[in-house]
């Protein structure tokens, strides 16, 4: 096991930041103009969500007995290189999706999607984190110790929904909007990123299923806002009518 784990990061702008040039690999600088505005993007509250999304499995229940044997199976079958995936991506931001855009795809070259996605997460994490509480679903690792092992570092709240999955999955969405091409790769990436949750002990697969369809009712809500709308476009003309720099 890696170690040791840095903390769960989830912002990556620091102030100023969308005033800097684009670095290597780029001729066009970015406009100084941030083009994400200030105003928020409405998203339903959470009885929205809770009416949609089913229930976590009932402790024990045959369903809850097979998220079990599902987590064991995936640590038993891991690797190394699963493994170290799956530590990678505890950290998570819009730039682990470098992995697919390549190591140019990063904060420095892309100051305006770096702001833009914090926002998204801003926008979105508090629905996920109410709902974590609202269903308080212990993690694998907690409610069967001798069975699943941690293999990041703890960090506090419930397991349902998965919030790396719900997250991965609507910058995906996102990202491919802004480079069609990468779809497919894309999708793919924020699949493992969600397996990666189960081999670090910290998810089910249950977990998993509803990260993705509050993903899916997100981003289907944050489209429906002409600010969110206004404002993708934007970033989109400012840092997506380019080729990704190589570095």
């Amino acid at each position: 096991m890696r170690g040791p784990f840095p903390a769960a990061i989830f912002s990556f702008v620091l102030p100023g930041l969308t005033g800097l040039l684009l670095l290597s690999g780029c001729s066009t600088p970015t406009s100084l103009t941030p083009v994400t505005s200030t105003s928020p993007w409405p998203v339903p509250a959470l009885p929205y969500y809770i009416e949609r999304l089913p229930e976590p499995p009932r402790k024990g229940s045959f369903r809850d007995r097979v998220d079990l044997e599902d987590a064991i199976a995936a640590q038993a079958a891991m690797t190394k290189e699963t493994l170290a995936h799956a530590q990678d991506t505890y950290v998570l931001s819009v730039f682990s999706f470098s992995e697919v855009l390549g190591p140019g795809f990063n904060a420095q070259n892309y100051p305006q999607t770096a702001a833009f996605f914090q926002k998204v997460s801003t926008e979105t994490g508090s629905i996920v984190s109410a709902l974590k509480d609202h269903y308080k679903r212990v993690r694998p690792f907690q409610a069967h110790p001798r069975k699943v092992s941690l293999y990041v570092r703890n960090e506090p709240g419930y397991s349902y929904p998965s919030g790396h999955t719900t997250r991965s999955r609507l910058y995906a969405f996102l990202l491919a909007e802004l480079d069609p091409k990468n779809r497919e790769p894309l999708y793919r990436f924020a699949e493992q990123v969600a397996f990666d949750r189960i081999i670090a002990g910290e998810h089910y697969q249950t977990d998993l299923e509803a990260g993705r369809k509050l993903a899916k009712m997100l981003y289907q809500n944050l489209n429906k806002d002409p600010q969110f709308r206004r404002d993708f476009a934007a970033l989109q003309k400012a840092e997506w009518q380019r080729p990704v720099p190589v570095r």
